[in-house]
C-alpha cells in the first residue's frame, strides 16, 4: 500500500484532498492537526496555537509528527502548514521518505489561499497579524524551500475538487 504525507501551506486543501486519498486507496488517514489538537488538550488547532504559543505549539507538532510516522498505522498524513519546519520535523520527514512514505507538496496562487483563509475565519491562527495577503507571501518566502526540497511531487489545487485532485495523486503514484 502506498503511504503518502501531504504537504503546503495553510488553506491548500491538504485535510479534504487527504481524506480522499485515502477513500480511493483504502487506507486510513490522519489530519496532524487534530492529533496535535488532542495531545495538547485542546478543541482544536487554533485553540492549541493561541494556548501554546508558537514555539511549544511546534514542539508538540514535532511530537506528533514523530509518533504518527512512529505508529505506520496511516496511509495518508496530512501536515499542518508549518510542521516541515518544525524543530526536527524535515529529519522526520526525509526518514519517512528513506522507508517508502511518498512526499507531495499541495500549493495554490496567493491570491486563492488568502481567499480561502478570509472565507474561513476563525479557523486557522494568523502567523504574522497581517492580513490574509501579505501573510500568505510572507511564510511562502520562510517555507518554499523546505517544501521544495521535500516533496516528491507538486500538485497545484486552485482549479479542481478534492476527488479530482486526489485521483490526480492516486494515479501519480502509482
Amino acid at each position: 500500500m502506498h503511504r503518502i504525507i501531504l504537504i503546503g501551506l495553510r488553506a491548500t486543501g491538504k485535510s479534504s484532498i487527504g481524506r480522499e486519498v485515502a477513500r480511493m486507496i483504502g487506507g486510513s488517514f490522519l489530519d496532524l492537526d487534530d492529533a496535535v489538537a488532542a495531545a495538547s488538550g485542546a478543541c482544536s488547532v487554533q485553540d492549541a496555537f493561541v494556548a501554546l504559543g508558537e514555539q511549544a505549539f511546534r514542539a508538540v507538532e514535532a511530537a506528533a509528527l514523530r509518533s504518527a510516522l512512529d505508529e505506520a498505522s496511516h496511509a495518508v498524513i496530512a501536515l499542518g502548514g508549518g510542521t516541515p519546519v518544525a524543530p526536527g520535523a524535515e529529519a522526520m520527514l526525509d526518514a519517512a521518505r528513506s522507508r517508502g512514505w511518498r512526499i507531495v507538496l499541495l500549493d495554490a496562487p496567493d491570491d486563492v489561499l488568502a481567499d480561502r483563509i478570509r472565507r474561513a475565519p476563525g479557523t486557522r491562527p494568523s502567523l504574522t497579524g497581517d492580513a490574509p495577503d501579505r501573510e500568505v507571501a510572507a511564510i511562502r518566502a520562510r517555507r518554499w524551500p523546505t517544501f521544495e526540497r521535500l516533496a516528491d511531487a507538486v500538485v497545484v489545487t486552485d482549479e479542481r475538487t478534492p476527488s479530482e485532485l486526489a485521483q490526480g495523486i492516486v494515479s501519480a503514484i502509482a
